[in-house]
């Protein structure tokens, strides 16, 4: 089996899975609300790797600060984010986020993105 977890529940809102992948791909699952309580949580998940899946499905409300630390990692890494509800959506669009992060359906979809093509792995 490919996949290691490792689960960071923070007290104040926000849970974070780390699931590692094949290729050096880490699949951040987000649990909660993004807000200036958690962002530091935030922050400290997306420093944890180069090739990133941020799962957003599950998150109930992201700030700006949330969006500011989304564009930072995407400075610095392979970024590809998987779509949230409505609110999550609102805030990606507001701040005109959505046109600079790749933005996707589901992880899989992020994944294939990130993934090497067959035949070029390391």
């Amino acid at each position: 089996m490919y996949d290691c977890f490792r689960t960071i529940d923070e007290p104040s809102g926000l849970t974070v899975t780390t699931t590692d992948r094949p290729g050096g791909i880490r699949v951040l699952t987000l649990v909660g609300d993004i807000d200036a309580a958690t962002v530091g949580t935030l922050e400290e998940a997306l420093a944890t790797g180069d090739r990133l899946v941020v799962d957003l499905s599950r998150v109930a409300f992201l700030s700006c600060a949330g969006v500011r630390s989304l564009l930072q990692a995407n400075a610095r890494t392979e970024l590809a984010v998987v779509r949230g509800g409505h609110a999550v959506a609102r805030s990606l669009e507001a701040t005109g986020a959505d046109v600079v992060l790749k933005i996707h359906p589901g992880v899989g979809a992020a994944l294939a993105v990130l993934a090497p093509a067959p035949g070029l792995e390391a």
